[in-house]
């Protein structure tokens, strides 16, 4: 069991507020891809994520390679970026059926039949798993180009709002609180339910699914809620047992700052010793004394206050990470049952890696 490299689901590009404050704690933090040797280009990147990426802090998987059709693949991604306007039709309709209806053919308007005929596969001489993950790589890159997207539109509406704020200054009234048109397009803005379950099944298909992946973890952790109790919630149905509680480990949030490198050194250096229990807790939950779980969990803890020291709150803030473990269940079975599974076949692709998996969600704390 390897307690010191953690994957994040569903997202396949890295985000700096994920990996500043995993990093202080983990050695690797793990994203899935869904095409190999297709990691994303700095251009894609935050400056914080792209000097984590060269110190190796961050490693790239991909668990279904497309060895013959992988250039037909990107080069129908780049037609894709290249010419939204041919597809936007067909990809206001992607929906989860897009993605489990394998014993039929996709109808001749979705998307899917259309860009896969495009690049040579026909359904009828496609295996099943090949077919469901082609669909789910897809669906991921999209995802990919839409983020990019909302990413610029966010940046151009705070480029609006400062202009905004600063009009509004003017004629603003003390007592007053005056309309502000980008927050509340902002507020609209970002992923719908919708896309954050397509998501999901597409992540957790590739995931269980493909046969390669050269990168073990045993922690999965998400920053979605309804994700991580949705795979509490059908653990305890389907095992009738109940998730364990592990642990409620402070972290720092915020943006890093330029001296990210110098930074972490200096705390996980003098946290060393908190960070080996942290690991042998995530080896063997029963493994270690509730005094050594003390240590780390809670707001007066040792680790609480070595955090305070080199992040103080009132620079960096805090997120938590909260985690449950599950054992006696492989998790990819856990994955394709509660998100990717619509029928048997995919069920029987599935190959499965021992037993036992650790379960956790990173989420901010809200001011007070």
């Amino acid at each position: 069991m390897t307690t010191n490299t953690v994957c994040i689901f569903p997202d396949t590009m890295p985000k700096a507020e994920v990996l500043f404050p995993l990093v202080q704690v983990f050695e690797q933090v793990v994203y899935l891809r869904p095409v190999q040797n297709d990691n994303p280009n700095a251009g894609n990147l935050s400056t914080m994520c792209r000097e984590m990426v060269d110190q190796g802090l961050v490693l790239f998987d991909c668990p279904a390679p497309l060895p013959e059709n992988r250039d037909r693949f990107l080069q129908l991604i780049n037609d894709l970026q290249q010419r939204p306007d041919d597809y936007a039709a067909q990809l206001s309709h992607i929906s989860l059926a897009g993605l489990s209806r394998s014993k039929r053919s996709e109808s001749k308007t979705s998307i899917i039949n259309t860009l896969l005929k495009q690049t040579g596969i026909r359904d009828e001489q496609a295996e099943q798993r090949a077919m469901v993950l082609w669909q789910a790589r897809l669906l991921l890159k999209l995802g990919e180009i839409f983020d990019r997207e909302q990413e610029e539109l966010q940046k151009n509406l705070e480029r609006i709002s400062a202009r905004e704020q600063g009009l509004l200054v003017q004629l603003r009234e003390e007592d007053e609180q005056p309309f502000s048109l980008t927050k509340s397009i902002t507020a609209a803005g970002g992923r719908t339910d919708g896309q954050q379950r397509l998501r999901l099944k597409a992540w957790s298909r590739l995931f269980a699914l493909g046969h390669e992946r050269t990168t073990e973890a045993s922690t999965f952790i998400t920053t979605s809620r309804d994700a991580f109790d949705l795979l509490l919630d059908h653990y305890e149905l389907s095992q009738g047992l109940a998730p364990q509680p592990m642990l409620n480990l402070l972290l720092p949030g915020g943006r890093p700052n330029e001296n990210f490198a110098e930074q972490r050194a200096a705390f996980t250096a003098e946290a060393s010793d908190l960070i080996g229990t942290c690991h042998r807790l995530l080896e063997n939950p029963t493994s270690i004394t509730e005094q050594a779980r003390a240590t780390l969990d809670g707001p007066e803890s040792d680790w609480a206050n070595l955090l305070e020291k080199h992040y103080p709150a009132v620079e960096n803030s805090r997120c938590t990470l909260t985690l449950s473990s599950l054992p006696a269940i492989t998790i990819e079975k856990l994955f394709l049952e509660t998100f990717g599974r619509d029928e048997d076949e995919v069920q029987e692709e599935t190959k499965e890696r021992g037993t036992g998996a650790i379960i956790g969600i990173l989420e901010e704390q809200t001011a007070n």
